[in-house]
């Protein structure tokens, strides 16, 4: 399967699903997506498939351009998914999952940074924790641009002279890096877990600032960022800080750590039982 086309292919069948799937008014068979595609139930798939092609190859301009030409010259009607491939997971409710949705703890996880301050940026850090059962020297932090959705700088965190890293308890350690971060709209921050079986990393998380990115190369190309719903700004101090709290990996939550910024250390009412 061409990458440039797997997309294209992945919202014709989502169209195709939710155009005839569901309550035919001439006694058709419901048209439906399954990861259990049968012939003799009507059932398409694959349906994760579908969805991640759906995530990793967002649509071009040709497609749309298609898309404007099927509904002024033909059909007179839109494929959704095209103008909002977003939709498809609403549907589904299927997503990349962030470390609040999922079944088990996360190996790592961005717990802290700071990226702007009043008058020249200073004391800007990313602040990342690892699980006991995840080996840090497979991990990249790998920092997107907001404006162009472009990797603008990838660090190991073997690289001992950069990350400065702090032993915390039942396994878990902090790695800090200070470094420049760019101040948004939209700049985001990845990290990446490289496998044995994933050819260029498995993205384990995406989340931004300011807005959301949606990346076109690097390791998170295709996906999305998550917002944290929270920003600094020009006003901001140099000792504050956006960071991860809460009594519990569960129960993590994003706040803004008002000259309370801890790089190396946990945050401000955080726990990791």
């Amino acid at each position: 399967m061409l990458k440039t086309v797997r997309g294209d292919i992945a919202r014709a069948l989502l169209y195709m699903a939710v155009r005839y799937g569901f309550n035919q008014n001439n006694e058709s068979l419901n048209l439906h997506l399954s990861d259990s595609p049968s012939m003799k139930n009507r059932e398409m798939g694959l349906l994760s498939t579908l969805l991640k092609w759906n995530e990793l190859d967002p649509p071009s301009r040709a497609e749309k351009i298609r898309n404007n030409r099927v509904c002024l010259l033909y059909q007179h009607n839109r494929n959704p998914f095209v103008d909002h491939p977003e939709f498809a997971n609403l549907i589904w409710k299927q997503s990349f999952p962030d470390i609040a949705s999922r079944n088990k703890p996360p190996e790592a996880w961005i717990n802290e940074f700071h990226y702007n301050n009043r008058g020249k940026d200073q004391n800007e850090f990313v602040e990342i924790v690892v699980g006991p059962s995840t080996e840090a020297e497979n991990i990249k932090l790998v920092l997107y641009n907001g404006a162009n959705g472009r990797v603008y700088r990838s660090l190991s965190l073997a690289d001992r002279e950069i990350f400065h890293v702090t032993l915390v308890g039942n396994g878990f350690s902090i790695y800090t890096v200070f470094l420049p971060l760019q101040n948004g709209p939209g700049d985001a921050i990845s990290l990446v877990l490289s496998r044995e079986d994933s050819r260029g990393g498995e993205v384990i998380q995406f989340v931004s600032y300011e807005g959301a990115v949606r990346a076109i190369d690097g390791p998170a190309k295709g996906n999305k960022s998550k917002d944290i719903g929270l920003e600094e700004t020009n006003e901001s101090s140099e000792n504050d800080s956006l960071g991860l709290t809460g009594a519990g990996i569960a129960e993590f939550k994003w706040r803004k750590f008002i000259n309370q910024a801890s790089p190396s250390e946990l945050n401000g009412g955080q726990s990791l039982s």
